[in-house]
């Protein structure tokens, strides 16, 4: 059985090498929120900095197709998006943007924000000054909701992933993820992931993710 969590920091890697390594990378990053949809093209990386020795930097890498994109959220620390190619809502404490790339946007700490891919594919890169910038909810609506709730690539990536994760970390084989099975990204994740909150990940949780 593979553990991804006994592996030596990837101190020297970098968002091109992680395109050129594919899926099996972005598996061993133990993200469930990392996803790579080979048929559509769509995928999102991110390089959490605690766990490959950076200091005050974490990167996100993402290509999206129409009405992909994450709920409303803060973080602590600020944040830069750079869309190098695209068009994108933006939306920012509230206010909705549209932006077509090349832009870039800088978000405080603790703003609520996200963004909506609006035409055929957009191309971003995200930048934190933190190797550990984690994420909050919003109680703010999200105005793109009912757009992501048409397509399922994002989603159904992300449940593939899942299943690969069960398969190398289910020690006992009874088809759950438990806290002390769970690779260390998840293990500091868990109560997220665990949305009925049981004790354990299982498929059902992961079909109710957003």
């Amino acid at each position: 059985m593979t553990r991804f969590i006994d592996r030596p920091r990837q101190t020297e890697v970098t968002p091109g090498n992680a395109f050129q390594l594919g899926l099996p990378f972005v598996l061993a990053n133990q993200s469930l929120f990392n996803y790579w949809d080979t048929r559509s093209g769509n995928y999102f990386i991110e390089m959490e900095g605690e766990f490959y020795g950076w200091d005050n930097a974490t990167i996100q890498v993402a290509e999206a197709g129409p009405g992909i994109g994450p709920p409303i959220h803060t973080h602590e620390t600020e944040e830069i998006f750079v869309l190098a190619e695209g068009r994108i809502a933006f939306t920012l404490n509230g206010e909705i943007v549209d932006m077509t790339g090349p832009a870039v946007v800088r978000v405080p700490p603790g703003t609520p924000h996200n963004v909506t891919t609006l035409g055929s594919h957009n191309k971003l890169v995200t930048f934190f000054s933190s190797n550990s910038p984690g994420a909050g909810p919003s109680d703010l609506p999200d105005p793109f909701a009912h757009v992501k709730q048409q397509g399922t690539a994002e989603r159904d990536a992300m449940i593939a992933n899942f299943r690969k994760v069960l398969a190398d970390f289910d020690a006992d084989g009874d088809g759950r993820l438990s806290r002390a099975e769970a690779p260390l990204l998840i293990q500091r994740q868990f109560d997220r992931y665990d949305t009925d909150h049981d004790g354990f990940i299982t498929l059902e949780d992961a079909q109710s993710w957003d």
